[in-house]
């Protein structure tokens, strides 16, 4: 029989398999591995297998963790250990598995395989009813789902550009995953040896964005943060938020590494065409066109109902033993109630419907606690002015009144399909004179 047959057995067998072959020194050698490593860790068989070979990659570390493991428990007849190993995925997150393992011989041959069959943590768990003893961390981590067939076309874009030292913009509305994807090829940077460095500009006061570029660059150039020639990783949360001044630091830094030929890669993520940033004067053409960002464009939730299967699925049952309840079930009924959610806010949205829908499920059923949702357009607010603005009063009061409530309306939001400024039917830059005009904050 060829390799190719036995690879193709492999691949209908119902689970995650290694083959191993021992060499004539005991050295075991990874030689096939099924097509569910892609589904879990992102590697093609081919690739995982030319890794488990390569002293540069962090699976030939891990696989060799495996084969010690297995050394040690059949040294012991399987009797002392614990039967767990580890591995990051390409993407970098880490994932544990169960093993169970058999040592054979075959006619054709004196030396031994080794047939390993590996079990996700997770599955491994719900398959023997172990309970929050062995379960997740008191908070269970949110997930980062690509079920849908959107976001399996997009991840492999992703995978492409991960093994490349390219600049990459993560492009799309907020709570549609930019930050976790971005931060997934970081570690896979970090995995690497690469020194990286996130700024969070959504987070940071605008006065302290010239401060942490500067010193970011100071310490770069002066060598006490890395190694010489080290590669550097930055990522930029909120890379449209960035002022003229932090941009002109960067930019002076970049041309430095540039002329020096020293590998750099900046990830970002923006909610906004940095192009649009770019033409607005908002942002340095040197900078846009120096970077030369591969985009990755991250469509919103609706457009991913298998993504909404997979998280209520699995974060559930996670969140749920984390609490020490038992796993509530999720009906067809409310599945299908959250498959048919428009989720405005994404993800956000969705974890604030899970988080407050679990504590309040009864008789092992998940009872579904949406949120009340928004109007939206024109339409809203119409009709009757509510009381408070039926006195009377100046015409600026009665605007800055009217304002506080749509700013209330939209959490604050001024842009985007949702937020006030398209509501009123105003430009954002108009909208945000007039309050700051009526001191509204």
């Amino acid at each position: 029989m060829t390799n190719a047959f036995w690879r193709e057995v492999l691949d209908h067998l119902p689970g995650f398999f290694m083959i191993f072959r021992v060499d004539d020194k005991e050295d075991a050698h990874l030689i096939f591995v099924n097509s569910r490593v892609q589904q879990i860790l992102g590697y093609k068989p081919e690739e995982f297998v030319l890794a488990s070979e390569s002293s540069s990659s962090p699976v030939s570390s891990e696989i060799g963790d495996l084969v010690e493991k297995i050394a040690e428990l059949s040294r012991n007849d399987g009797g002392q250990g614990e039967p767990i190993c580890r591995f990051h995925s390409k993407r970098a997150a880490e994932y544990s598995f169960y093993f169970d393992f058999r040592i054979f011989s075959v006619k054709s041959g004196p030396l031994p395989f080794i047939a390993v069959s590996l079990t996700p943590e997770s599955e491994h768990r719900e398959g023997s009813g172990e309970r929050a003893a062995a379960g997740p961390p008191a908070q269970a981590e949110p997930l980062f789902a690509a079920e849908s067939p959107l976001m399996k076309a997009l991840m492999q874009k992703v995978d492409m550009l991960a093994d490349q030292y390219v600049h990459i913009l993560f492009r799309g509305d907020a709570g549609t995953g930019k930050r976790t994807l971005a931060r997934q090829v970081q570690q896979t940077a970090q995995l690497a040896g690469a020194y990286c460095e996130e700024w969070d500009l959504t987070a940071m006061p605008v006065k302290e964005q010239g401060r942490c570029v500067a010193e970011f660059a100071a310490g770069q150039e002066s060598g006490a943060a890395t190694d010489a020639g080290q590669p550097v990783s930055l990522l930029i949360v909120g890379m449209d938020k960035l002022t003229t001044d932090a941009q002109k630091v960067l930019l002076e830094w970049l041309k430095g590494c540039l002329g020096a030929g020293r590998k750099v890669r900046v990830l970002a993520t923006s909610r906004v065409s940095l192009e649009e940033r770019m033409t607005s004067g908002k942002l340095l053409p040197e900078l846009y066109y120096l970077l030369g960002f591969d985009t990755v464009l991250l469509p919103p939730l609706s457009q991913r109902p298998e993504d909404v299967r997979y998280m209520v699925t699995n974060w559930i049952p996670s969140a749920a033993r984390a609490l020490g309840m038992e796993p509530p079930a999720v009906t067809d009924e409310v599945m299908e109630q959250m498959l048919n959610h428009h989720w405005p806010e994404n993800f956000h949205e969705l974890y604030r419907v899970m988080r407050r829908s679990l504590p309040a499920s009864e008789k092992g059923i998940l009872r579904l606690s949406m949120e009340t949702p928004k109007p939206a357009g024109r339409d809203m607010p119409t009709g009757r002015l509510p009381d408070e603005l039926q006195q009377i009063v100046s015409f600026d009061e009665m605007n800055r009144r009217y304002l506080e409530m749509v700013l209330e309306k939209t959490e604050g939001k001024i842009y985007g399909k949702d937020g006030a400024a398209r509501l009123l039917g105003m430009k954002p830059t108009t909208l945000q004179s007039k309050l700051k005009k009526l001191g509204v904050r």
